[in-house]
């Protein structure tokens, strides 16, 4: 587990290896090609996207691959404004998912996700992946959890997970939105919320700093 916002230098373990908030409006913002892999995710909003291939609406939640060889890419939020999250990386071609979730507080607590020890005051579950993951903090504060370890994040703060680790958002104040990215899947590729009451035991990777 690791935490790092935009601009800094990931850990040499991850597969991310840098992401940006950008914010956009009617007029049209080139978007360049920097790195091996990229992917356009709309956080806010709807954005139009073109690139060679022709072009494409794409509302929250949903996103785009940015390939070189399709560019040059343009973006633009027709007469709104939006805002879209960029991934830098070099990820495989088998991937988890990828989106927008919210967290908020609760009273009724999580009942799917696998037991824990530690108080909870939300419905989100204490779940792994066969995959690593990374959640950016868009807007809110928490607490998040990885394996034994926990943390705040506010907005800007990109969490790094581990395949393998069990991680939750047991706590958050005035609710947290944030975007998820499940990279390369690996193992038994299995893919969303894995229990090991369900599913089995993690194969967890040794904890990379």
């Amino acid at each position: 587990m690791s935490v790092f916002r935009s601009g800094d230098q990931p850990p040499g373990w991850c597969e991310l290896t840098g992401f940006e908030f950008v914010e956009l409006s009617e007029q049209p913002l080139p978007l360049p090609v920097d790195a091996e892999k990229q992917r356009l995710l709309v956080t806010r909003g709807s954005c139009r996207l073109t690139s060679a291939k022709g072009a494409q609406v794409l509302s929250e939640g949903q996103f785009a691959d940015m390939d070189a060889a399709n560019g040059p890419f343009i973006a633009d939020a027709g007469n709104g404004t939006a805002q879209v999250l960029i991934f830098y990386g070099r990820w495989g071609a088998e991937l988890g998912g990828c989106g927008v979730f919210q967290v908020t507080p609760s009273d009724t607590g999580d009942t799917r996700g696998d037991p824990v020890s530690y108080p909870k005051s939300t419905d989100f579950d204490s779940h792994y992946h066969d995959c690593d993951e990374y959640w950016v903090i868009i807007e809110g504060a928490g607490e998040v959890v990885v394996g034994s370890r926990s943390f705040e994040v506010e907005p800007g703060d990109c969490v790094a997970i581990g395949m393998g680790h069990h991680h939750d958002l047991p706590q958050v104040r005035a609710g947290v939105k944030g975007a998820y990215f499940e990279t390369t899947l690996e193992g038994k590729k299995r893919f969303g919320h894995l229990w090991e009451h369900t599913q089995g035991p993690a194969d967890v990777r040794p904890e990379r700093i």
